[in-house]
């Protein structure tokens, strides 16, 4: 930055002294062409005569009044003066100006001789002046002050776009104080701007990047807690399911009560389950600690029981349910905790939405090296709305998608189908 000024001072002064030099050439070339071509310096030389005499006369001055003469001599200041009588000097000005008289070489300098009158008799006298003297000291300023005011200028302007980059950086930074972290800062040059520039930018792409970073863990954690609150409030309808059934006449044999109790505690452990991942929820913020696969089954085995107790519990609910499944020996990768978030996800979502005139149709698939199962169903007009969340279905592709499945729904008019398929393991 220092390097940068110095060279900025340096261009502005060589500017400036060429300009000067341009600019004194052209103005004294001018004068002289001014004062060669008029006879100004004659007349000058002429009043200059007459005010001598004038003060000659007023002072009643003889050649020998050295001082009065002197005074008006150093009063003109430009001007020499010598008196002459009977051709012998009686008077010489002695000026500063003599000097520069002797080396002065213009053509109307010459000795030119006036008579005055002086109180004791007339002498000649020769006056010498420099009468375009405070014409060319007037320019030599006036030069002097326009070469000062155009490096000022220059170097103005030279350093204005630093200026101008350090507001933008300003402005920049008042953007990213007021929480805005999407405009970029500008990096230029190599100097330490750009470098401040250049860690400031870096700062802010941290600091969106962190921010962005915090977002999806809340949001993933918001989307687990949510899922898992939705979740446990199917299990509860399973369980008062079974315990009308146990309450009710229908249950008298042992056996049966025996069946629907081991059903009802499956489903109290699902919820503690789901429970006791609700409380680490709260206390982890993120879900990156979700457990791996942890089970290779076979399809049969993975959704047989689930798929045996999601019919009967639909016909007990007055659904009509056509099972196709057709079992191979085919091996997939799962967890068994998710699959049976899965299939009370599904039969919530059946028991809201599908049409209890037409039968609900669960078969197995088997394409492109995947496996599962598929669900349709004709979609319900009385109720006329549907979930406002979709908060199921979001948790059961979260979930197929921790297991490496995958979960596709398709819907034409008023039929809906859901088909979960896992990679075939070999």
């Amino acid at each position: 930055m220092i390097k940068k000024l110095l060279l900025l001072f340096l261009g502005a002064a060589i500017a400036g002294i060429l300009f000067f030099f341009v600019l004194h050439t052209g103005i004294s070339w001018g004068l002289d062409c001014f004062f060669y071509k008029s006879d100004y310096l004659e007349h000058a030389e002429q009043r200059t005569v007459e005010h001598l005499q004038e003060y000659i006369q007023e002072g009643a001055l003889t050649p020998y009044d050295r001082d009065f003469l002197s005074k008006w001599v150093k009063k003109k200041n430009v001007v020499y003066l010598e008196i002459y009588r009977d051709n012998r000097l009686l008077y010489a000005s002695g000026s500063p100006m003599d000097m520069v008289l002797d080396n002065l070489e213009i053509p109307y300098y010459k000795n030119h001789r006036y008579t005055l009158k002086f109180a004791d008799g007339e002498a000649d006298i020769v006056l010498l002046g420099i009468f375009d003297y405070q014409f060319y000291t007037s320019a030599l300023i006036a030069e002097i002050l326009l070469t000062f005011l155009v490096f000022l200028v220059l170097f103005i302007l030279g350093i204005k776009r630093g200026i101008q980059y350090i507001q933008e950086l300003q402005t920049a930074i008042s953007v990213m104080e007021g929480g805005c972290l999407e405009h970029p800062i500008t990096v230029m040059g190599e100097d330490e701007l750009a470098k401040l520039a250049e860690g400031l930018e870096q700062l802010r792409l941290s600091l969106k990047q962190n921010i962005q970073i915090e977002n999806d863990l809340k949001q993933a954690n918001q989307n687990l807690i949510t899922g898992i609150a939705h979740d446990l409030r199917t299990p509860l309808t399973a369980l008062t399911m079974y315990i009308q059934i146990l309450q009710s006449d229908v249950c008298t044999e042992e056996s049966a009560k025996q069946y629907y109790l081991e059903k009802i505690m499956g489903k109290a452990s699902m919820m503690k389950e789901l429970s006791d991942r609700l409380f680490e929820c709260s206390q982890i913020h993120d879900d990156v600690d979700e457990k791996p696969l942890n089970e290779i089954r076979t399809l049969q085995d993975t959704f047989m029981d689930y798929l045996s107790e999601l019919a009967m519990y639909l016909e007990n609910r007055g659904f009509k349910v056509a099972a196709e499944l057709g079992w191979r020996a085919v091996s997939i990768g799962v967890r068994m905790d998710y699959i049976a978030r899965i299939v009370d996800n599904l039969s919530s979502n059946l028991v809201k939405y599908a049409a209890s005139f037409a039968p609900i149709t669960l078969k197995t698939i088997y394409e492109n090296h995947m496996a599962g199962i598929e669900i349709v169903n004709q979609i319900t007009t009385q109720n006329g709305q549907v979930e406002s969340t979709k908060v199921g279905i979001k948790n059961v592709k979260r979930m197929m998608n921790q297991m490496n499945g995958i979960c596709q729904i398709e819907m034409e008019q008023e039929s809906y189908k859901i088909r979960i398929l896992f990679p075939i393991i070999d």
